[in-house]
């Protein structure tokens, strides 16, 4: 029994040996920062509130709706729309599907037309005033739909990426129709986001937990515990029972 529960616990060590290191290390490493640091919320500001007040924007949304239509054509859906404040302007924020897309789009305050994306100077201005401590950004690119590799993980849309080598060589991500922020990326977000795909052993999207080759590591691992708890107990047990026939024949 000792001898089959050690093997056991020696050949499953062995195969996760790499696994349980890698554990290891990645929670370690998860615990050295706040999350708030990893994800830049430190570096960047809030967006603006604003309060519209008695401002009289009861325009129709038939108007916002034609605008939409000569943007899109015939085949688009609209799901939400508000006011939204868009640099030093009011505008209306909409939001929908056009095909099989979602789109964000502004529309001119009186509904007359949808504004134009913004140009790369606009978008590194924007990308500026995101920003909690003001620093000149060192390069700005266009990243197409679908690019971005895992930087822009589970967004479809393009973006703007305003690079800064201050403060700790971030990225921001911007949207180019609304000069959102999308998405805030350091080196240091990096690091983690590669220490998580191998705490979760998710090789690809980087996101998905509940998966096969994970919980097959998991009750290995279990099972690497768990054997050598008893080989420990076995160990214990052999060792006081010769401890007492030793005393006995005394």
């Amino acid at each position: 029994m000792k001898r089959a529960v050690r093997k056991i616990h020696r050949w499953l060590g062995l195969l996760m040996l790499v696994q349980l290191l890698a554990w290891m290390v990645s929670g370690f490493y998860f615990t050295l920062h706040p999350i708030v640091e990893i994800r830049g919320e430190h570096l960047t500001r809030a967006a603006d509130p604003f309060t519209p007040g008695d401002l009289d924007s009861t325009v129709p949304l038939r108007a916002i709706g034609a605008a939409l239509s000569a943007e899109f054509g015939a085949e688009w859906r609209l799901e939400t729309v508000g006011l939204f404040s868009s640099g030093d302007r009011l505008c209306w924020r909409a939001e929908g599907i056009a095909g099989d897309q979602p789109f964000r789009r502004l529309v001119a305050l009186d509904g007359s037309a949808v504004l134009p994306d913004l140009a790369a100077a606009e978008a590194a201005r924007r990308a500026v005033g995101w920003l909690r401590s003001p620093a000149e950004p060192v390069s700005i690119s266009w990243i197409d739909a679908g690019g971005g590799g895992h930087d822009l993980r589970g967004r479809s849309g393009p973006a703007w990426k305003v690079t800064f080598e201050q403060p700790d060589a971030i990225d921001l991500y911007l949207d180019p129709w609304t000069g959102e922020l999308l998405a805030r990326r350091t080196d240091r977000w990096r690091l983690f986001d590669f220490m998580w795909m191998l705490h979760i052993m998710d090789y690809d999207a980087r996101e998905d937990f509940h998966h096969p080759l994970l919980q097959a590591a998991a009750v290995a691992g279990l099972l690497v515990a768990i054997s050598g708890l008893a080989f420990w107990l076995l160990t214990r047990r052999r060792s006081s029972v010769g401890v007492r026939s030793t005393r006995g024949g005394r």
